[in-house]
């Protein structure tokens, strides 16, 4: 798999990133260029444009105009709990869009990123098998930097939000740097105090608290008032301490 003649190749953060103007998806870019043996852990794929973004779940993501669309190839180091690299991205993502001057940002569990009452990003881990043996992480990323109403379809419009940054290039260079920098810093420090930080952070700014949830945890339908989420991003509900698997916020009581 050749580099395609619309695309740049340079380095940020350290990070050998291929920039395209338009691609389906940016994660999917990285798993083809991982199986034809051209990429490596640390390598990211940044696109203008994508026409079949995904959020979790299978979701459609809309990139709009100017907002930041990349994927990660990730090595991560052994980490204590299978969702600890939601936490850490989650955070990673918040601190460097706060670095670039966002503000009021918090984390929709496990790893939605809010403004507010509106979502202005998302991230989408996925593990992929690395050619000759072991696996990697594909961390996908799509935040808003700025939008119009009238660049949405109607059916998102009262749901999107972005981060109050000006859209276009260098703000998304900077976000883009800013963010790998955090991840790096992120894998780095597992099982330090600084980690354990992260973990608080992610707790601080966990934006479902106090609201009407319905929860799917070990194939059980819970519905009640989310109480708490914890550093390793497990969900206090009423109570009962659960590793939650969906979450679907309900109209108040």
């Amino acid at each position: 798999m050749s580099v395609p003649s619309a695309a740049v190749e340079r380095v940020v953060a350290g990070h050998r990133v291929l920039h395209l103007c338009e691609t389906t998806s940016t994660s999917e870019v990285v798993r083809a260029r991982l199986a034809a043996g051209l990429a490596a852990a640390g390598d990211v794929v940044l696109a203008d444009a994508q026409t079949a973004g995904r959020g979790r779940r299978g979701r459609t993501w809309v990139t709009l105009p100017g907002a930041l669309a990349a994927s990660v190839l990730l090595a991560p180091p052994p980490l204590p709990r299978r969702g600890r690299l939601a936490v850490l991205a989650a955070v990673a993502a918040c601190r460097a869009l706060e670095a670039t001057s966002a503000r009021g940002l918090r984390i929709k569990w496990p790893n939605d990123l809010m403004r507010g009452e509106a979502k202005i990003g998302g991230l989408l881990a996925e593990v992929v098998e690395r050619p000759g043996g072991g696996s990697l992480v594909v961390l996908g990323i799509g935040i808003n930097l700025a939008l119009r109403p009238e660049q949405l379809p109607p059916e998102l419009r009262e749901r999107a939000g972005h981060a109050g940054l000006p859209a276009g290039a260098a703000t998304r260079d900077a976000l883009l740097a800013a963010l790998l920098a955090e991840l790096d810093a992120a894998l780095a420090e597992v099982g330090t105090p600084a980690d354990a930080a992260r973990g608080e952070d992610y707790r601080r700014r966990a934006w479902l608290v106090g609201r009407h949830v319905r929860l799917v945890a070990a194939g059980q339908s819970l519905e009640g008032v989310l109480d708490d989420v914890t550093p390793d991003g497990d969900l206090l509900l009423e109570g009962r301490l659960l590793a939650g698997e969906t979450v679907e916020l309900l109209p108040a009581r």
